[in-house]
């Protein structure tokens, strides 16, 4: 199974950041991409406000918290994704823009990465039909909160199995 250690999150928006949120906060590399610098902006904002949030209720130690920030970088270039193991998209839940955006995907990460839909309606299989790696394109985020992600293993033809869970950190 992949290693994952680098993930992009595609949309800065409530969902997007706080996938990126939670997986800094469990040590991973984020790398955050969205086309419009000012969701961008809004996003590190949020980010920010809702660690000091944690620490200043002692749910995340000083450490973690700026350790955490320290493992987020913000970016508009797309291509800025292309070492990471995981990409998750969180963008609009239009079936064609999500498409684009795989097929590009596709040609800009690494062959062993997996690509991820934060989906809640358009099917998994035909977002995986955009690119030339269908049985990396195989799980949907269903929810989150700050401490975890739950993920829904989608299992169909010419999947690979890709589990990946965030463990509430205790520290």
């Amino acid at each position: 199974m992949i290693e994952i250690t680098t993930i992009g999150v595609v949309g800065g928006g409530q969902m997007g950041s706080g996938i990126a949120q939670v997986a800094a906060v469990h040590g991973l590399d984020v790398w955050l991409h969205d086309t419009d610098a000012d969701a961008l902006t809004r996003a590190q904002k949020s980010i920010s406000t809702n660690i000091q949030r944690l620490v200043s209720k002692r749910q995340l130690s000083q450490a973690v918290g700026a350790d955490a920030l320290g493992h987020l970088r913000y970016t508009s270039n797309l291509e800025d994704l292309c070492a990471a193991d995981l990409v998750i998209e969180a963008i609009v839940e239009i079936e064609d823009v999500k498409k684009k955006l795989f097929a590009e995907l596709d040609r800009i990460i690494k062959g062993s990465a997996i690509l991820a839909s934060n989906t809640s309606s358009i099917s998994i299989t035909r977002l995986a039909s955009a690119t030339s790696r269908p049985h990396q394109v195989s799980f949907r985020i269903l929810e989150r909160n700050i401490n975890s992600c739950a993920i829904k293993v989608v299992r169909f033809a010419d999947s690979m199995f890709a589990i990946f869970r965030f463990l509430h950190k205790k520290d």
